[in-house]
């Protein structure tokens, strides 16, 4: 909702919109640092506990959004609510591995991805709704309702159970200052391109590899890492990661990307565009299920596999519509897609968990959501150097060179969805654990 809001806001502020852009921005940056975190402390003291914990916060930072005095106030207490909400999401996959049987996990996963599709789908229009009708402190309200019912789920029906993990308790201060560094440095580019920065984007990317770097050095050293790199050790859990972030990027980068090209080269409007890509969030949403509930019975090769398949298919119809300026093509194209996203989708999500052991669940549903934030970001910054300055060739053919590099890239993420997990069905493998 936050996206149809930023006119409204930069009104009331009297702000420029570069000034609004930063309540993405900063909100991406604590997002993807804080999930990592979230699900070491889910670890460590107790999944339910931070889980709930971080509905809270949502809650109140929304309340206190909707009081902000002015831009500066609102990006803090933004931040604070992307923190809180980087508690839910790792501990609420990890609690899934936790209760939910395997034989059943895939098809969980599915029904959850189909959900956050939709809820993706309907945040405009009813953000649109709400500013309309109440101003742009409508969307923030809103939360809070949902929290409520939210919280009380939560008391109810969440696992209480704690997981005993080793390794030592303490919580790793210096590893969590160089993550978060490392990681602002990756997601600021984007808006250093776009504002005309490119000396300032190649600091911040030299800056974020070296402070990566550092990072991991210390974390291979730790008694008690806030990020357990030796995860990566594992081929699953690294393929999953790799797999998940390279489908982000082709998939944000066709969203973000799309629109431009339908306004500057087809002269259509922001409206025909949105129709457009429905092809995409509508088909991922609804084969979501159906994907996980086939990764349970024929194992989370296949349907990653498949998906990955049609990712590339799709990437590449799409770059070939495009270069036809041909809407029809491009539609179908998105429509193949969204098959493959939402086939492969609880697949890969899974085998990600399950080729951890349990305890370290959390630490593994933070690190696999980070790797689909980098991925979106890594799209955001590839389409903005590509429209820096409005250099190199014309628009169209840009947008074609654009859309063949996403094209290319699919066919990375299909062979890691290839390296995921064994071909074998999980009822003759151990991939379980729990």
């Amino acid at each position: 909702m936050i996206a149809v809001a930023l006119p409204e806001i930069q009104g009331a502020f009297g702000v420029s919109i570069t000034a609004t852009s930063w309540l993405v921005t900063i909100y991406l940056v604590a997002m993807a640092a804080g999930q990592p975190i979230g699900g070491r402390l889910g670890d460590l003291y107790g999944r339910r506990r931070v889980y709930l914990a971080g509905l809270i916060g949502f809650g109140v930072a929304s309340i206190g959004c909707a009081f902000a005095p002015g831009l500066a106030w609102l990006i803090l207490i933004r931040t604070m609510q992307a923190l809180a909400g980087a508690l839910t999401f790792p501990n609420g996959t990890a609690m899934i591995r936790e209760v939910v049987p395997q034989a059943r996990r895939g098809a969980a996963f599915g029904l959850i991805g189909m959900s956050t599709g939709i809820a993706a789908g309907i945040g405009p229009p009813l953000g649109g709704l709400f500013v309309y009708a109440f101003g742009w402190s409508a969307i923030f309200w809103a939360n809070v309702p949902v929290i409520a019912v939210a919280l009380l789920l939560g008391w109810q029906s969440l696992p209480q159970r704690r997981i005993t993990l080793s390794g030592g308790t303490r919580f790793d201060i210096p590893g969590t200052v160089f993550l978060t560094c490392a990681l602002a440095m990756v997601i600021l580019i984007p808006t250093m391109l776009r504002s005309g920065q490119p000396l300032l984007a190649t600091g911040a990317g030299v800056l974020g590899l070296v402070t990566g770097w550092v990072f991991v050095r210390w974390e291979l050293r730790a008694t008690a890492p806030v990020v357990e790199i030796r995860l990566f050790g594992s081929r699953q859990f690294g393929a999953a990661c790799a797999a998940a972030g390279i489908g982000n990027l082709v998939m944000y980068t066709t969203l973000l990307a799309l629109p431009l090209y339908l306004d500057s080269v087809l002269g259509r409007g922001a409206q025909y565009a949105g129709f457009v890509l429905i092809a995409l969030s509508a088909l991922s949403a609804l084969f979501g299920p159906l994907g996980g509930r086939w990764s349970d019975r024929a194992g989370r090769w296949y349907p990653a596999v498949i998906g990955g398949v049609g990712m590339f298919l799709g990437a590449l119809i799409v770059a070939l519509g495009v270069g036809w300026r041909s809407v029809t093509a491009i539609v179908v194209g998105l429509a193949v897609m969204g098959v493959g996203l939402g086939v492969s989708g609880a697949a890969v999500q899974t085998a990600a968990i399950e080729s951890v052991p349990l305890e370290r669940a959390g630490s593994a549903a933070g690190l696999f959501s980070t790797s689909r934030y980098l991925g979106s970001v890594m799209g955001a910054s590839l389409l903005a150097a590509m429209f820096a300055h409005g250099s190199g060739a014309g628009p169209g053919g840009r947008f074609v060179a654009l859309f063949a590099g996403l094209s290319f890239a699919s066919v990375f993420g299909l062979v890691a969805s290839s390296r995921i997990a064994e071909r074998k069905p999980p009822a003759l493998t151990n991939g379980g654990r729990a």
